[in-house]
């Protein structure tokens, strides 16, 4: 994998959903001066999608998203984009695999033209008021019967080492492989009063 996006997060670096209430935040980060905190603004979009408008990120078919997340309330998701299809200028979740991390699940979803399709979930564990270093690795590969499939995996730092959570997911329907625009990014569920923040967020992409 080659790193593509590595340095502090920038707002320009970012197409945002229309609407999405978010700001750079100097009093909680993972390296100074600030990080990217994402809020409801005026009662304004609630799941905000939030793509990196990079040009070296825009197609990555097969890669990595990893970001620290802080949350307020673990009780609402926060997301990892990618494949995502929105071209550069805008954000939105109509085509596009997500995770979607709250409680204890992370949940993977394929959402075509809108319509929304679980593909698996398993159980995770992390904390309120806390960051923590999250990372997600997709590439087309083969099932354990060696059929063509996306395969996707989650990980969770701990103690400096990256620790593999649940089970290896697969979608065999595995779309946009071949398409044109495969975006990455971070989305979140903000209802009124919650919210939380990224930071060193990093976007990698096959070699």
């Amino acid at each position: 994998m080659n790193k593509i996006k590595t340095e502090h997060h920038s707002v320009a670096d970012w197409d945002f959903t229309p609407g999405a209430g978010y700001a750079l935040n100097a009093t909680q980060f993972v390296s100074p001066p600030t990080s990217l905190m994402v809020a409801q603004y005026n009662g304004s979009h609630q799941r905000p999608a939030i793509l990196c408008r990079i040009a070296e990120t825009l197609c990555i078919p097969q890669g990595e998203v990893r970001t620290w997340h802080r949350t307020w309330s673990r009780a609402h998701p926060f997301r990892l984009y990618f494949r995502n299809q929105h071209a550069l200028g805008g954000a939105d979740y109509e085509n596009t695999y997500y995770w979607d991390i709250a409680n204890n699940l992370a949940s993977l979803h394929r959402v075509v033209a809108g319509g929304l399709t679980p593909i698996g979930n398993f159980v995770v564990s992390f904390a309120n008021n806390t960051w923590y270093h999250w990372r997600t690795v997709y590439w087309n590969g083969t099932t354990p019967g060696g059929t063509p499939t996306l395969a996707v995996m989650l990980f969770l730092e701990v103690a400096g080492e990256w620790v593999q959570q649940g089970v290896t997911l697969y979608d065999t329907d595995n779309q946009w492989k071949d398409s044109e625009i495969n975006r990455s990014g971070l989305g979140y569920y903000v209802p009124a009063g919650v919210g939380g923040f990224f930071d060193d967020t990093e976007i990698w992409g096959a070699v």
